[in-house]
């Protein structure tokens, strides 16, 4: 065991705190002690002038803060008696530095302590809200150390086999390859195993709702959808349908209305640029009636014919999007598989996209969203609800 723990870089705890772990009480759903520890946590990012030059990193915080904590956990409240299952160890992603607090809060609140494995990469991100957690943990909040372990190592098994083998929730998020890596050990009989693998997400926009809406408004809350996370989010738009009489016009206005946005906000990497050029050679080669529209590298379309089923094979970041005309909804179905995770929309047409989905009995679309929503955080996701997922029930007769 020790030679395990030589290869582990420890962010937030220690050894002691993984091997005690087993024995920590677990807490009831909402308890009041997370909450108070996420305000206060929520308190100290907001507050340090670092932070604050990561809008990610203050956007979490936001969502921590002790009003919307407490918002959330009054839907629970009329819930059967639930805590925790025990220790939640988490594989957080390697793409969004971020999304390994969103992890350790979901276990949190549903009352478990957590083991939370961050990225090899430096993100200065991780390093800003562990500095934060350890601040509150060797200070008031110092009872509070069992419930918290933020470690880094590379891709060793061991490792990973004996995180696994004491916790009773794994929460893998990443890629197809990671989860299927991951789940190659196996977890104990009675733990529950949560895979957040490779998902899709589209919008969909009513042409009419561009031209009389707000148009700076409407591409700012797309920019926040996309650029903003740089696609990386699963919950980013990569395919963009549009419905109405008035497609040509909307077109014109969105785009460059987003442009302006995207030339003041976002700088693009070099090597995303020449990806971009590559992806839309090699999609056009096996879809011969597709055509790229581009004024810059910033944005790049490819307009397509149809919506086939393998086009999310040639899915790219940094502002790369796929473009379709319908006539109706029900031209979506190909897409709305069960790999699509979120429906962005503009427009009347919410009711109509949850009909379609119902009425056909489709798989895949686990959120529909108003445009700017696609990357909000919620304690739904994937479909599923994680504070009763993450939690046990203790019944009655």
């Amino acid at each position: 065991m020790r030679q395990i723990f030589d290869r582990v870089q420890f962010l937030v705890g220690n050894e002691n705190v993984i091997t005690n772990m087993k024995r920590v009480p677990v807490l009831p759903l909402f308890s009041p002690k997370v909450l108070d520890f996420l305000s206060d946590l929520s308190c100290k990012i907001m507050e340090d002038s670092q932070a604050k030059q990561y809008p990610d990193v203050i956007s979490i915080a936001f969502w921590l803060r002790r009003a919307h904590m407490k918002k959330v956990s009054e839907t629970y409240r009329s819930q059967a008696q639930k805590i925790g299952r025990g220790m939640a160890f988490h594989i957080a992603p390697s793409n969004i530095p971020v999304q390994f607090v969103v992890s350790l809060v979901y276990a949190l609140t549903a009352g478990n302590a957590s083991v939370v494995r961050v990225s090899d990469k430096n993100f200065p991100q991780i390093n800003i809200f562990c500095q934060k957690i350890n601040e509150l943990l060797n200070g008031k909040w110092k009872d509070f150390k069992p419930y918290i372990c933020v470690i880094r190592y590379g891709h060793d098994v061991n490792i990973t086999q004996y995180l696994t083998n004491i916790c009773d929730v794994r929460l893998i998020w990443g890629g197809d390859n990671t989860v299927n890596s991951i789940r190659n050990i196996a977890v104990p009989p009675r733990c529950i195993d949560l895979g957040f693998a490779d998902r899709y997400s589209i919008a969909v926009f009513d042409s009419e709702a561009i031209l009389h809406g707000d148009k700076r408004k409407i591409a700012e809350a797309f920019y926040n959808d996309t650029y903003f996370v740089d696609q990386n989010a699963c919950s980013s738009p990569r395919i963009i349908v549009w419905l109405g009489k008035n497609i040509s016009k909307s077109k014109e206005i969105f785009w460059n209305e987003l442009e302006k946005i995207v030339k003041r906000k976002y700088s693009l990497n070099p090597i995303s640029a020449s990806n971009k050029l590559l992806n839309t050679a090699l999609f056009a080669a096996i879809h011969d009636d597709s055509r790229e529209v581009k004024n810059n590298n910033y944005i790049v379309r490819l307009e397509v014919k149809k919506l086939s089923e393998d086009i999310m094979d040639y899915k790219e970041n940094a502002g790369y999007f796929f473009e379709y005309n319908a006539d109706s909804i029900i031209e979506l179905i190909p897409i709305l598989k069960k790999k699509c995770q979120t429906v962005v929309f503009i427009g009347n047409i919410e009711n109509e996209i949850r009909e379609t989905i119902s009425n056909y009995g489709l798989r895949g679309v686990d959120r529909i969203v108003p445009v700017g929503n696609g990357t909000n955080i919620s304690f739904v996701w994937d479909g599923l609800d994680l504070p009763n997922v993450l939690s046990r029930q203790i019944g009655k007769h």
